[in-house]
């Protein structure tokens, strides 16, 4: 039984009409204003289920928009306001760095800290310490490993 689409011409409404057989129906009466529903172009119905198609996981979900004007909506201001936050700590964080350069601090984001109650801070002489070793530590290994990868070749 296939289901056609029909798009009504005098309110714009989308609707769907089942029908017990092919037809070569291409009007349909709309359901809301009683205007005419042409039939549209739909979509094939199947997908590929190829193994090897399926060897990295499932396929990624649509990145397009939906039928559904609220639901992208909401998608929508939702990014909006995740984007808004991220750049208002971003402010932040360059005011203090400019705080910090007029009392003669040269630092960077890399020196800031996030704090549980809120805000930032910036990270002190001993943690600055801790966190250079292990840079210089971890650089050092990433080194190595690049060299014993060159020896093997």
């Amino acid at each position: 039984m296939p289901i056609y689409v029909f798009t009504c011409q005098s309110c714009g409404l989308r609707f769907e009409k089942l029908y017990r057989r092919v037809s070569e129906d291409k009007e349909h009466p709309c359901v809301e204003c009683d205007g005419v529903g042409t039939r549209q172009v739909t979509a094939a119905a199947f997908a590929f289920k190829h193994p090897q198609s399926q060897l990295n996981g499932a396929m990624p979900p649509n990145t397009g928009t939906s039928d559904d004007f609220n639901f992208d909506k909401a998608i929508g201001r939702d990014a909006e306001a995740k984007w808004g936050k991220i750049h208002e700590n971003n402010a932040a964080k360059d005011k203090m760095i400019r705080d910090e350069a007029k009392q003669g601090r040269g630092i960077t984001r890399d020196h800031l800290v996030k704090q549980r109650e809120g805000g930032y801070r910036v990270i002190t002489e001993s943690e600055r310490t801790v966190v250079n070793e292990r840079r210089e530590a971890a650089f050092k290994v990433s080194q190595a490993a690049t060299q014993q990868a060159k020896d093997k070749k």
